[in-house]
């Protein structure tokens, strides 16, 4: 009886090690894209210069932007987080204006860029992180890095999402 116990906990400890495997190598095999900083993106932004071709959105609390961002009218944003807005309309204007800045953090443009690394967007703010995930069927999920606004929880200075 002990050995079968014995072989019933292996096998449990087995599989189960094999379900954490699997989940870390399906992370490992999700399509991430990225940004790469540039200037002239900020300078569009900045001058309402930018490319009609794309689907803009912003996230921010209140009245301050924390991201903005144009894509490729292909994809279709994985979120609800995101408001669409149309770059030719004074609101359009008044978001880049008041993007939000913070003593450390300075607002950039970047190119946002695909796993294969071709360019699929623009990015505005000052967000240092921002996570783009690129699933099936052209759907784009796009992740700002903002522990400053999940709140204290313990003694006011742990933060969590």
């Amino acid at each position: 009886m002990n050995n079968q116990n014995t072989y019933k906990t292996k096998g449990l400890r087995l599989t189960a090690l094999g379900m954490v495997i699997l989940t870390m190598l399906a992370g490992c095999t999700a399509k991430y894209g990225s940004y790469k900083r540039d200037v002239g993106v900020q300078q569009a932004f900045e001058s309402n210069q930018l490319p009609t071709d794309y689907k803009y959105f912003y996230y921010g609390v209140g009245n301050e932007p924390m991201v903005i961002f144009g894509v490729e009218t292909k994809y279709d944003l994985n979120s609800n987080m995101w408001r669409m807005v149309s770059a030719d309309t004074q609101e359009f204007r008044k978001l880049i204006r008041w993007i939000w800045e913070d003593y450390g953090y300075n607002k950039f443009g970047a190119e946002i860029l695909d796993p294969e690394g071709n360019r699929v967007g623009i990015l505005y703010t000052s967000i240092r992180e921002t996570i783009f995930k690129f699933g099936d069927d052209n759907q784009i999920s796009v992740i700002p890095h903002t522990p400053f606004l999940w709140g204290p929880v313990a003694g006011n200075d742990v933060r969590v999402p």
